[in-house]
Formats: C-alpha cells, structure tokens, sequence
C-alpha cells in the first residue's frame, strides 16, 4: 500500500477514535511508519497528513518539525497556523509573506492574512471581518468560514454578530466534524455576553456527550473535577 494513503486512513482513524486510549495508539504508529520510511523526508502527502494528526493531538513541535522547511502552499500555510498556535506572530507573518509571494489572490493567502489579523487583535481584526465576509459570498458561508467570522467579532468586540453567525454555523448539520470549534465558540461568546448558564449548559452538555477527547473537554472535566474535591473541603457538616 501507498504510504501516503496508509496515513491518510490513519488520519481517518484517529479523527474517528472515541478514546484517548485509540487516539495514542494511531498516533503510535505514525511516529513508527515516521521512522521506517523515506517519504517522512521527501513526499509532501505524508509530511502534511500527519502534522495533521500530531496537531490535532497538541504535538506542535512535532508538526513543525514535518513542515517547516516545506516549500509548497500547503506546507507554508500550516507553518503559519502552527506559529500562530504558539503565539510567535512574527515567524507567522514571515510565512504569510512566503504565501503572498507564491500567489496573494489564493485561498491559502487570503486564510493566513485573516488569521494573522485576528490574532494581531481589535486593531486589525475588523480587517479580518471585511475579508471573511467577502470570501463567504464569493464561495458560500462554510462552518469553517462562519467561524473563523465569529473569532474576527469576537476580537473585534461585535457579540452580536459574533452569536448570528455561530447560530447560522449550527444550523448546518452537513459538516459535523466542524461542529465542536462552533459549539465552543458559543460557550465563549456567550460567556462574554453575559448569557447565563441555562444558556451555556446545553452546549457543555452536547460539547462531552459528542467529543469527550476533545482537549477542551478534557480539559473542563479536569479543571471541574478539581473544584469539586475542592469544594468537599469547605461543605458545613450538618448539625445534630
């Protein structure tokens, strides 16, 4: 079999897993099929199917690793966002340069500029909501554009606007593996507003019964475990 297509179902398989247990397992094996072939120096499917995963799975360094010195659209843009992600804004605007000189009018350009921007914070974020907008209504208002919408409103302050267009990301249904960045978007933006908790439970309800390895949910299961054994301490015994 293809190595390429090997990892590209071992990225499938882990997108798939239920558990955190099966998610370290596929990732095991591709550090293995990493170390035992050739293509990890020099096939460009391989290289950018398993940053992927290794993102996906908050091994950043790792993914870096496999792109960084990549030459093609694809390798530069996930430079970029992996930079992003470890909150080096400069080495990320280097990147986005290498991608404006490759072709500025090409979606992956026109992605990096409004994801620097929005990061940059509310001085540019505004920036980053004239282009969103303008690429939803040339190619349609996908759930990940949506999002990355929501995120430029947020930035910018627009709660408003940021909810509408999280609420229209909700309402499609045909793209489900986007769904969790739209669900904890919500709870952010909701937070924010001032919304109450008969809001916000919902959402964390949905959030753990639909992806409990999600490491946002990991992450709120530990931290509210945490100030539950915290709160045992201080319960008042009750008085005879």
């Amino acid at each position: 079999m293809d190595t390429a297509i090997q990892v590209l179902g071992l990225a499938a398989k882990y997108e798939l897993a239920s558990t955190k247990e099966d998610k370290e397992a596929v990732v095991e094996e591709l550090k293995t099929l990493q170390a035992n072939t050739n293509e990890a120096e020099s096939s460009t499917s391989f290289q950018l199917y398993v940053a992927h995963v290794f993102l996906m799975a908050g091994m950043m360094r790792e993914a870096l690793q496999l792109v960084h010195l990549g030459i093609t659209m694809e390798h530069i843009s996930l430079s970029l966002d992996i930079y992003l992600k470890m909150d080096r804004i400069d080495l990320a605007l280097e990147q986005l340069s290498l991608l404006k000189q490759a072709d500025e009018d090409s979606v992956l350009a026109q992605l990096g500029t409004v994801h620097v921007k929005t990061a940059t914070g509310r001085s540019t974020s505004a920036d980053a909501v004239h282009s969103l907008s303008a690429m939803s209504e040339q190619y349609g208002p996908s759930v990940m554009l949506l999002n990355c919408l929501a995120v430029a409103q947020m930035t910018s302050g627009n709660w408003d606007a940021a909810e509408t267009a999280l609420n229209e990301a909700l309402a499609d249904d045909s793209q489900s593996s986007s769904m969790v960045d739209t669900l904890i978007n919500l709870v952010v933006c909701y937070q924010n507003m001032g919304k109450g908790m008969a809001s916000i439970t919902p959402l964390l309800t949905q959030l753990k019964a639909s992806h409990p390895s999600h490491p946002f949910v990991e992450g709120l299961v530990r931290v509210e475990g945490a100030f539950e054994r915290e709160a045992i301490k201080y319960m008042l015994e009750p008085i005879a």
